[in-house]
Formats: C-alpha cells, sequence, structure tokens
C-alpha cells in the first residue's frame, strides 16, 4: 500500500505536531509526506493522487474547518473533470486532525456542541463523490499538553493510520505488530534481538488464543441459529 499525506499548514515549520507526525514515519516505506504549497502544480498533484492508494489530509482545525491553505488545494486540484473521470476510484480517504479543544469539549451538550466527525463531514462527502473509501478520521486533541505515554500511544496510532492496511480491526494490528517487531529484529543486537523474539512469540501465542476463541463463539452462534 502506497500512502499520500497532504498536509496543509500555514506555519508547518512552528509546528511541534507536525514534527512529531513526520518524524515517527522515518523508519517506514512507501509513504509521501507531501505539505501543500503555493503555487499548486495541478498535473503534479493530480499524478500524485493518481498514483497512491490512501490519501491522508492533515490539518489543524481552523474555525471547524480546515485552513485556507487546503480548500484552495481542493477547488485548485480536484476538478470536475479530474472527479468524473474516476481518478480517484477504490481509493481511501484519511483524516488527522488536530485541535486545541479537549476531547470532552466535543459531541451535543458540551461546549463546541458537535462531534469531530460532524465537523468534518463534507469531507466525508467529498470522499462519496470521488467514489472513494472513507476511513474514520484520527482526531488529535491538545498534543501539548498530552502526557509521555499518551503521545507514544499516539504514535502508534498514527504509524497504523498512514501504514496499516487493516489498522481498524484486531487481527490486522496484530500482523502489523508483528511486522514491525520482526524488522526491529534484523537490525538489533543480539541482547534486544533475544528481548524482542519473546515479545513477537507471546503476540503470537495471544493471536493463536484469540482466533481459536473467534472460532468456538461463532461455533455456538451456529448452533443458536440451528
Amino acid at each position: 500500500m502506497k500512502t499520500l499525506i497532504l498536509i496543509a499548514h500555514p506555519e508547518i515549520e512552528n509546528s511541534t505536531t507536525q514534527k512529531f507526525f513526520q518524524t515517527s514515519l522515518v523508519n517506514f516505506e512507501n509513504i509521501t509526506y507531501h505539505p501543500i504549497s503555493i503555487p499548486i502544480n495541478i498535473e503534479e498533484e493530480q499524478q500524485l493522487l493518481r498514483s497512491n492508494d490512501r490519501i491522508i489530509l492533515q490539518f489543524p482545525l481552523f474555525w471547524y474547518s480546515a485552513p485556507a491553505l487546503l480548500k484552495t488545494w481542493q477547488d485548485t486540484v480536484l476538478s470536475t473533470s479530474f472527479i468524473n473521470r474516476a481518478s480517484l476510484k477504490g481509493k481511501e480517504l484519511g483524516i488527522v486532525v488536530t485541535t486545541g479543544s479537549a476531547k470532552k469539549d466535543f459531541g451535543a451538550g458540551n461546549p463546541e456542541r458537535f462531534t469531530i466527525s460532524e465537523i468534518l463531514r463534507p469531507y466525508e462527502a467529498m470522499a462519496n463523490k470521488a467514489m472513494m473509501s472513507y476511513l474514520p478520521p484520527l482526531p488529535v486533541y491538545q498534543f501539548l499538553y498530552m502526557k509521555p505515554i499518551n503521545q507514544q500511544r499516539l504514535l502508534v496510532d498514527y504509524q497504523q493510520y498512514v501504514t496499516n492496511p487493516n489498522f481498524s480491526h484486531f487481527n490486522g494490528q496484530v500482523s502489523w505488530f508483528k511486522k514491525q517487531i520482526q524488522k526491529k529484529i534484523t537490525t538489533q543486537d543480539s541482547k534486544n534481538t533475544s528481548t524482542l523474539e519473546t515479545i513477537l512469540d507471546t503476540i503470537s501465542q495471544n493471536q493463536e488464543e484469540l482466533d481459536d476463541l473467534r472460532w468456538n463463539l461463532d461455533q455456538i452462534k451456529k448452533d443458536d441459529d440451528n
């Protein structure tokens, strides 16, 4: 899977969050990290879209929308003829959005009133128009106030969102972790290798147990249906 990350940030060089995201992907392949800049080369942008499987729009939330930079890109690159040629059909569209508001502020009865998914609905409509598969958004709330452990969890969630074809499924997540550990085993010294192999073996055993449990539950369901 090839992933294109389109970043719309007017002050990207000063963004701690964007630097965190970019650094987290240095050891991954098949990723194009592409900050949007003016002037926009339409042919180059459209070719980037054609040559990637997962398209991620990454931006800070400005007044319940993306910065004007992304709207300019949409109006310039996503022409009617480009969409009508089904240029994006079958591709995936993901959204990574950062916000200075707390997670608890979003939703009915809370200060922001609406959920992040509701606020991002225009991008879901865009994906539908382009015949793309719309992924669940990855919202990042108040990054600068996150504890280190929560930033580490975000790092893994972000890496999976960008690189894992099946990040929303348990087996897909387990397979991704196993692949990352196997990759590290080939690059670590013997002391770390032993630890990593133990972790990999534990994950594999747990996956087998969960697969067996899932099979048994399926059998019980079939018996109940009969």
